[in-house]
């Protein structure tokens, strides 16, 4: 336990790599650096704590505090950093602490000593108590001097699926840093969460190892209720009136499946087994905007199933190149186009839905996935699982063509994608779970690769922000 009374404030070096570190110096005991409201944290002790220990001069605090990072408040702490590797992977930063999410706040992580590199902080002595009350305060939620939980109300946020983790991470648009974690969690083995969507007051979640549904509402963020028996739940789709959910199989299942589910999101049961003709891995979806049909990839079928939401009934296929192995598909806002990532060949194929007929097809980087589209529908991104490159395909006077491939150091395999609903910003997640990956600059002790998710500005189609989540950043979606 001695060791652990040293490390404190390298809480601080949790952007940056190699900087200068902060003073040895004795640190100030007096509390002329506290305000009457506490600096904005909870209680006067954790301000003495934090501000006392790691807001000193050449350190973070000042106009230019060491890695963009400032320490002096607690609205300044939660923004996180903004510069972790001191500019090796661009705009690379993140959260410091996570409300209630004690091991996975990296303060706390810092405080016990189970992250590297330590350096330049280990002159920093805390005593138990010091660490106990840090503790409890991000125990009972990281409160503010007002005895309210930050970053709980956004303008939007963004749900993502961790898959190797259990977690779903939830990210304050508004911050865009992780502001809370939901354990999704049935059993010792791994459930693999795969993808999100939300509707309303809640979100929902498929789980692929578990066969399940959940339902979690966005206030409490407990799960309400489960469907279960869905083998391989996979892609998610919901009626524009939040009535009705569509739940496919994961593109990993084994070719054996016909059929994807309808289930009532009030009662949450499955209304109906929606049957195709053959066998396959019907993965992918994609929903007209007036919900009067939906489209199945058949990954493995080289096909797009075609289903009438009003009965749930088959209708037909739209038939496509062998080795086609279309992945994901997504309708334009206006309609009348359904665009479909084509795994196998590399392309993005474009359909007109008047017609159910191919018009186009664009060559695009190796295995595009998931799939968002500017609500004026000129712009179309996805990412690329082989290149990790996300793809934009500008659509223009009835012409695809591809204009730029987004490229990031900290992208690796590169999986869900969606946009904000004024069209600002993307968020794409990274899986990160190969060898040669992205490598954190902080690594806690135990912990495998993190997932990431970078956030592009459509204005400049470049990466503005790069962040951590937990482990295999897979399915995502950004509230509407």
């Amino acid at each position: 336990m001695q060791n652990k009374l040293y490390y404190f404030c390298l809480i601080s070096t949790i952007i940056m790599v190699g900087f200068t570190g902060c003073s040895n110096e004795p640190t100030d005991t007096e509390s002329d650096n506290i305000d009457a409201n506490n600096n904005g944290f909870e209680t006067r002790e954790v301000a003495e704590v934090i501000v006392n220990n790691c807001a000193t001069s050449g350190c973070h605090s000042g106009s230019s505090p060491s890695s963009s990072l400032a320490l002096n408040t607690q609205s300044n702490l939660l923004k996180g950093s903004s510069n972790r590797s001191n500019g090796l992977i661009p705009n690379y930063g993140g959260d410091v602490v996570i409300p209630f999410r004690l091991e996975e706040s990296l303060l706390y992580q810092f405080i016990l000593g189970n992250v590297t590199p330590l350096s330049p902080h280990d002159a920093i002595n805390l005593t138990q108590s010091q660490i106990d009350l840090v503790k409890a305060w991000l125990e009972n939620g990281a409160k503010d001097n007002n005895g309210n939980v930050p970053l709980q109300s956004p303008s939007y946020n963004v749900y993502v699926c961790n898959q190797n983790s259990d977690k779903v991470s939830i990210i304050n648009g508004d911050a865009k840093v992780v502001s809370s974690i939901v354990d999704v969690n049935y059993s010792e083995a791994t459930d693999s969460p795969h993808m999100v969507k939300e509707k309303g007051n809640y979100f929902y979640v498929t789980l692929i190892a578990s066969s399940k549904f959940l339902k979690i509402d966005k206030t409490t963020k407990q799960i309400v209720s489960a469907v279960d028996n869905i083998t391989k739940a996979g892609m998610i789709q919901i009626l524009p009136d939040g009535s009705k959910a569509y739940v496919s199989r994961s593109s990993t299942s084994d070719p054996i499946f016909n059929s994807v589910y309808s289930i009532d999101l009030a009662g949450m049961t499955i209304i109906k087994e929606i049957l195709f003709p053959a066998p396959g891995v019907p993965h992918g979806m994609g929903l007209k905007p007036d919900g009067t049909k939906l489209y199945v990839a058949n990954l493995t079928l080289d096909r797009i199933h075609i289903v009438n939401t009003s009965n749930d009934e088959y209708i037909d296929d739209i038939l496509l190149p062998q080795g086609t192995q279309p992945m994901q598909a997504a309708v334009s806002p206006d309609g009348n186009f359904l665009y479909v990532s084509a795994r196998g060949t590399a392309k993005l194929l474009v359909f007109d839905t008047a017609t159910d007929t191919m018009i186009t097809e664009v060559d695009v980087s190796p295995m595009p996935m998931q799939i968002a589209i500017t609500s004026n529908g000129e712009k179309i991104y996805f990412g690329s699982m082989m290149m990790s490159v996300v793809n934009v395909v500008r659509h223009q006077n009835n012409t695809w063509i591809l204009e730029k491939s987004i490229s990031h150091p900290g992208f690796s395999r590169l999986h869900g994608c969606d946009i904000t609903a004024d069209d600002k910003y993307v968020y794409v997640s990274s899986r990160n779970e190969v060898p040669g990956g992205f490598k954190p600059y902080f690594e806690v002790m135990g912990e495998q690769a993190p997932g990431t998710i970078g956030i592009i500005d459509t204005q400049t189609d470049e990466v503005i922000k790069f962040i951590e989540i937990e482990q295999f950043g897979s399915g995502l979606v950004v509230e509407k």
